[in-house]
C-alpha cells in the first residue's frame, strides 16, 4: 500500500495535479485503517488498552486534529465515559465523564444515533453546550455513536482548538470502523478479564474445598485413633477379664451341672466378641502400621480381611523400604484397605490380588480382582465417597490416582506416590 501511495501520488504531483495531496491523505488513512484491523485482530487483553491510545495518536496525527477520545455509554445510560483519549501537547484532555445533564442537546443527539458537529449542529437552546466550547477554547468536534445491536454503546469524538475541523463526510463511516474496532476489542478484553475472574474464583474454591477435605481426613484420623485407643485400653481389657472371671467360673462347677455349657458358651462368646473388637480397633487405627511399618501391616490386613470376607487375597511387596514418611505409610494403607473393602462389596469374586513395591522412585499400590466391573465415565465413580476420599488421601500426598475397570472385566486401582524428599 505504500509503494501505491508513494507511486500514484507521484504521478499525480507530476501530471500537476491539484488532487495528489488530497489522495496520498485519503490512502495513508486507509493505510492505517488496515494496520488498524490486523493489530486488533488477535491483541491480547493486556495490551488492548495500550494500543488503542496508539491508534487514536496515529488519527490525530494523520487528520491534522487536536484530540480524539473513545467513549463508552454507562450501564444506566446517563453518561457517556470517556476511557481512551490522546491529546497534543499544550491541549486540554477530555473529560473523563460526560453527563447527560451537563450537555443535554448533546446527549439527546448521541443517543439517538446521530453524527453530532459541533458548533454547526448545536440548536439556540445547547446554551450548556456554547458555555463549555467557551471555557475550554474549542474550535470544533465530531462525535460519531458507536452501535451494537442497533444500540448506542459508545462514541468516538475528534476535537479541534486551534483551527475549525473539517472532516469529509465519506471519512464518517471509516471513522465509525475505526470506534468499532476499538469497542470489540474492549469487549474482548472485558470477557477475558471475567473469564480470568472466574477462573480465579474456582481455583480459590477448590482450593477451599481441598484444604476443608484435607482437615476432614486428619479429623477423623484423629477420631479413629482416639476410639481405636479406647477401645483397645478400656473395652478388650475388660472383655478379657470378663472371659478370665467366667473360665474361673466353669472350673468352680461341677462337670455334671447343667449351667456349665451355657458358661462355656458365654466364654466362646467373649472370646469371639473381644477379638472383633480387638480387628476393629485395629481398622479405625492400624498400631502395627507405626510398629512393624507398612508391608507387614498391609499383609495382616490382607490376611483379616480373607478370613471375613473368605476372599483369597495374593499380596506381594517387593523391596518396599521402612524408612517413607508416616503420611505416605497411612494413605497406601488407607487406600488398599479401602479398595478391599470395594471388593468384598462390589466385585462378586472369591480371589483379589494386592501387589505393593518400588518403582522408579515411587511407591506403588495395586488392587486389582476380576469381578464384574464397571464404567468409569458413567458417574458412579463421581457418585462414591469411598473412591473419592481415596483420590483425595492420595492427593495430600502427591501422588497419583487411578481407575481402570469395564463392565465383565474386573477392576484395578492404581495408586503412585513419590519416595523422594519424603521424610522420614
Amino acid at each position: 500500500m505504500d509503494v501505491l501511495t508513494t507511486g500514484l501520488c507521484q504521478v499525480l504531483e507530476d501530471a500537476g495535479c491539484p488532487l495528489a495531496v488530497d489522495v496520498h491523505h485519503r490512502l495513508q488513512f486507509e493505510t492505517l485503517l488496515t494496520e488498524l484491523s490486523s493489530k486488533f485482530v488477535n491483541v491480547p487483553a493486556s495490551q488492548v488498552d495500550s494500543q488503542i491510545e496508539w491508534g487514536l495518536r496515529r488519527i490525530v496525527e494523520l487528520l491534522g486534529i487536536d484530540r480524539s477520545g473513545l467513549g463508552q455509554v454507562s450501564e444506566d445510560r446517563r453518561q457517556l465515559v470517556v476511557t481512551h483519549s490522546y491529546q497534543l501537547p499544550g491541549i486540554p484532555p477530555s473529560a473523563f465523564i460526560m453527563l447527560d445533564s451537563q450537555f443535554p442537546t448533546f446527549a439527546r443527539m448521541v443517543h439517538q444515533g446521530l453524527v453530532v458537529r459541533l458548533p454547526d449542529d448545536m440548536p439556540p437552546e445547547a446554551t450548556q453546550e456554547r458555555e463549555y466550547f467557551r471555557q475550554v477554547g474549542m474550535k470544533s468536534n465530531v462525535t460519531i455513536p458507536l452501535m451494537a445491536m442497533g444500540i448506542v454503546v459508545g462514541g468516538i469524538g475528534f476535537s479541534s482548538f486551534r483551527s475549525q475541523l473539517r472532516l469529509p463526510d465519506e471519512f464518517i463511516p471509516r471513522l465509525r470502523l475505526v470506534g468499532d474496532i476499538f469497542t470489540n476489542a474492549l469487549a474482548r478484553k472485558r470477557a477475558d478479564e471475567a473469564l480470568c475472574a472466574k477462573e480465579q474464583s474456582l481455583r480459590q474454591a477448590k482450593d477451599g474445598l481441598r484444604l476443608l477435605a484435607t482437615k476432614l481426613l486428619n479429623s477423623q484420623e484423629e477420631e479413629r485413633r482416639r476410639i481405636a485407643r479406647e477401645m483397645h485400653d478400656d473395652w478388650t481389657q475388660r472383655l478379657a477379664i470378663l472371659g478370665i472371671e467366667s473360665a474361673k467360673l466353669e472350673g468352680c462347677l461341677d462337670t455334671q451341672a447343667v449351667a456349665l455349657p451355657i458358661l462355656h458358651n458365654i466364654r466362646t462368646q467373649l472370646v469371639s466378641l473381644s477379638e472383633d473388637v480387638h480387628d476393629l480397633s485395629r481398622q479405625l487405627h492400624p498400631a502395627i502400621l507405626n510398629d512393624l511399618g507398612l508391608v507387614e501391616a498391609l499383609r495382616s490386613e490382607c490376611a483379616c480381611f480373607s478370613r471375613r470376607e473368605e476372599i483369597t487375597v495374593d499380596y506381594v511387596a517387593d523391596d518396599v523400604p521402612e524408612n517413607m514418611s508416616k503420611e505416605v505409610a497411612l494413605c497406601v494403607y488407607r487406600v488398599a484397605q479401602e479398595a478391599l473393602r470395594n471388593v468384598a462389596k462390589h466385585a462378586a469374586v472369591n480371589r483379589t490380588a494386592v501387589n505393593l513395591a518400588v518403582i522408579n522412585q515411587e511407591l506403588m499400590l495395586r488392587v486389582q480382582d476380576h469381578g464384574v466391573g464397571f464404567d468409569p465415565d458413567s458417574g458412579r465413580i463421581l457418585a462414591g465417597v469411598g473412591l473419592s476420599s481415596m483420590e483425595e488421601r492420595v492427593r495430600m500426598v502427591d501422588g497419583e490416582f487411578s481407575i481402570y475397570s469395564e463392565p465383565g472385566h474386573g477392576t484395578t486401582i492404581e495408586v503412585r506416590v513419590p519416595l523422594s524428599g519424603s521424610p522420614a
